[in-house]
């Protein structure tokens, strides 16, 4: 069972650091939230998947099966709001209640491609970025409590832990002849029996970690050192400035072509 969207590799996007690449995402999905045309989004989407591929080592059948379920999502809201938009005029089709009309599939299109262009941006950061590394970057740059990130890890540490004693668990009862159908009964004390000793296990798991990091001293002091470092380098200068770079541009070309905040282009009257 896969519980991250991390693809583990060595590129330039997973040497930048992760705060760099977070507050360019979050840049980029204001600046997407503001633009109501829908090419220039699409346009935004289309230089994500690029860059996650060529700077991120991404292969790009893992990326577009990632993908996947927010093309759907996307799809879903493009239809719903082209069919059920407020004021339709020039319409192309009707179906009883249900009118197709072009400023409707504007619309519809405008809200497709800026959710698609988010979901892209923010996969850009989720598969090249560590979690345990974006939370060391937050203790040590952004000065979160140690007491609070660290144990954030630890609990992430403890899902693929849980997901193997799940299937343990799921065997043992299968072994001992337990039904795998039946009812909303059997379905809620099938339930029970696999969380009742799943949850006796985490925290017996959690007394653990709990007793280590006191036998380490953790907290004990206000200054501490790490073993991993996290800095801001030269890679985050040129993913910076050619980021942003790359976006002004983008948005500049779109604007001199008379497309940008044009809910229909002027090429498609």
């Amino acid at each position: 069972m896969r519980f991250q969207l991390f693809y583990e590799a060595d590129s330039f996007l997973h040497r930048v650091n992760p705060l760099t690449k977070l507050v360019f995402v979050m840049l980029v999905m204001v600046v997407l939230t503001l633009i109501v045309d829908p090419l220039t989004p699409l346009a935004v989407a289309a230089l994500g998947v690029v860059t996650i591929r060529l700077l991120g080592g991404v292969p790009l059948g893992q990326l577009l099966r990632t993908l996947r379920p927010f093309l759907l999502v996307s799809f879903g809201l493009f239809w719903t709001t082209a069919l059920f938009y407020a004021n339709p005029t020039r319409v192309f089709a009707q179906w009883g209640p249900l009118v197709l009309s072009e400023d409707g599939v504007a619309y519809g299109a405008a809200i497709m491609f800026r959710i698609l262009a988010i979901f892209v941006v923010s996969l850009l950061f989720t598969l090249t970025t560590d979690p345990t590394a974006f939370l060391q970057a937050l203790v040590q740059q952004a000065h979160l409590s140690p007491r609070f990130g660290y144990g954030i890890i630890a609990a992430y540490r403890f899902v693929p832990l849980f997901d193997d004693e799940l299937a343990t668990i799921q065997a043992a009862h299968r072994i001992r002849g337990v039904a795998s159908r039946g009812g909303p009964m059997a379905q809620y004390r099938r339930l029970v029996g696999h969380m009742v000793p799943l949850l006796a296990g985490g925290i017996r798991h959690a007394e653990r970690v709990a007793l280590a990091m006191d036998a380490r001293g953790f907290g004990a002091v206000a200054s501490r050192t790490y073993y991993r470092r996290s800095v801001f380098g030269w890679r985050d200068v040129v993913f910076g400035v050619g980021a942003g770079l790359a976006l002004s541009l983008l948005l500049i070309g779109f604007h001199l072509a008379g497309w940008l905040g044009e809910p229909i282009p002027p090429f498609l009257h």
